[in-house]
């Protein structure tokens, strides 16, 4: 902990002039300048790693990921160990739990990447750093991992500072040296990236190991379409210089889905439910190595017309796992109002479990998750030790998926009720107020569009021409 009480505390950044110096080289004068804010804190992160050689030379170093790592984690680790390497350390090793989807483990193979259990096999003498997530390890993205109590660097484009230094006090958490929480980039692999730039270590890296780091900010960002900044539009180029380099992301990009995954979704589009711009898709039975499909089908469930909140909800070996996405450009001027729904909706119905995030400038695009551990009862009811139950079949795992739907809608209804002006043109009106009319008719005599024999709400629409009243959460 430090002087004035903090267990977060970065070096001091330096002035306008030492940043300039040091990045212009590698970004030009304009990037340079479009980046200073966030360059300040490289410039902080490279001195502080700069002057803590002595420590690291001759020492082992554990990164640790979320525990299920993704393209960013791993891109941003890749960077980090080199450039841990670079400064003396004896041996780095990537700290990763499992791979749930097709595109990571395709990285992992392609890129020659060495993963190794985070509990079992990290080094216990090690430095323990952590990227694209915050400490203390053990909670949320982290959950299975056992904590310790003292990091020596952490980058991380997602955690609110203040947040992550009240988990760590709660926790235990002794003392983080160099900590880089909420960074404002739109992935953690660029930041790392122009810090190894800074070391020179970017030339020394393979082609596959840029071509992860690539990766990394283009999966992060949607294909730099979403919350990408000018640093991470730099340091992509950067990274894809070469064709060698270009030749493998592309190979990483196009990747395949295992056959069950098309299973999954169809079992989400079939038993989704719809009011107004909600959606909510319960999947039923998710195998562990397929489990990032669950955030996947909301990615896919939020592209449909008229949708701002997408919700799916699956059962693992893992838990109850619910995946959020949602847009706030249907809801107006009040750009705020998706991530006060979205934040009440994962509280309510995941207290103390859920990861949330969005980006800040301003937040379009909200994302989040929860994992709600099974209990003893529904382990064994479901046979969850005994390879589990049947892909995205009928039977309880899905009745309690639909179950858990109908109490985040609860949930929103709540909500409605209590501030209805920030629910206003997320949900259907009440059944109550509808007028009913023949099922078949598609068209209502007063020339309003009619859906299954209701009026379709403002912000609602067809779904495989079925409409639900109720609507559900997603991460």
């Amino acid at each position: 902990m430090s002087r004035n009480g903090h267990i977060l505390q970065p070096p001091r950044p330096s002035g306008p002039y030492v940043v300039r110096r040091r990045f212009q080289a590698i970004l030009g004068k304009r990037r340079t300048m479009e980046n200073i804010a966030v360059l300040a804190q490289a410039q902080a992160a490279y001195m502080g790693l700069k002057r803590s050689a002595k420590a690291i030379r001759g020492r082992g170093a554990n990164v640790f990921t979320q525990w299920v790592g993704d393209p960013d984690a791993l891109g941003s680790a890749v960077l980090l160990s080199a450039i841990l390497r670079q400064l003396g350390a004896e041996e780095v090793r990537i700290l990763t739990g499992s791979l749930g989807h097709p595109q990571n483990r395709n990285l992992v193979a392609r890129c020659g990447l060495k993963l190794h259990d985070p509990n079992r096999d990290r080094l216990k003498r090690g430095l323990h750093c952590v990227v694209d997530t915050s400490p203390p390890l053990g909670m949320l993205a982290t959950s299975g991992v056992d904590p310790v109590k003292d990091y020596f660097f952490v980058a991380d484009h997602h955690a609110d500072p203040a947040e992550v230094e009240e988990n760590c006090r709660a926790k235990g958490v002794r003392r983080v040296r160099l900590p880089f929480v909420g960074l404002a980039v739109g992935s953690t692999s660029a930041f790392m990236a122009v810090i190894a730039a800074a070391f020179d270590v970017l030339d020394k890296l393979t082609p596959a190991e840029k071509a992860a780091a690539a990766l990394g900010i283009y999966t992060d960002t949607s294909a730099l379409l979403h919350g990408a900044t000018p640093l991470d539009f730099k340091m992509f180029e950067v990274l894809t210089r070469s064709e060698e380099t270009q030749d493998i992301l592309d190979e990483l990009r196009d990747y395949r889905v295992p056959p069950e995954w098309y299973a999954y979704r169809a079992s989400a589009f079939r038993n989704q439910e719809v009011t107004g711009a909600v959606r909510v898709a319960p999947v039923g039975f998710v195998r562990d190595a397929h489990r990032d499909v669950i955030a996947e089908i909301a990615n896919e469930l939020l592209r449909v017309e008229g949708t701002s909140i997408a919700i799916t909800l699956g059962v693992t070996t893992r838990g109850v796992e619910a995946s959020v996405r949602a847009d706030s450009r249907l809801l107006g001027q009040d750009q705020q109002r998706i991530v006060r729904v979205i934040d009440y909706l994962l509280e309510a119905a995941f207290p103390g479990l859920s990861g949330f995030r969005h980006d800040r400038r301003p937040p379009h695009r909200v994302e989040g998750g929860a994992c709600v551990p099974l209990t003893p009862e529904q382990r064994a009811e479901w046979h969850l030790d005994n390879a589990g139950g049947r892909v995205a079949g009928n039977g309880p795992i899905l009745a309690h998926c639909q179950e858990l739907a109908r109490q985040l809608v609860a949930a929103l209804r709540g909500l409605e009720s209590l501030q209805p002006g920030e629910m206003q043109g997320l949900l259907d009106v009440v059944a109550g107020d509808e007028i009913r009319v023949p099922k078949n008719d598609r068209h209502a005599g007063n020339g309003r569009h009619v859906e299954n024999g209701r009026h379709a709400e403002s912000g609602g629409h067809p779904e495989n021409g079925r409409a639900r009243k109720r609507g559900d959460d997603r991460h």
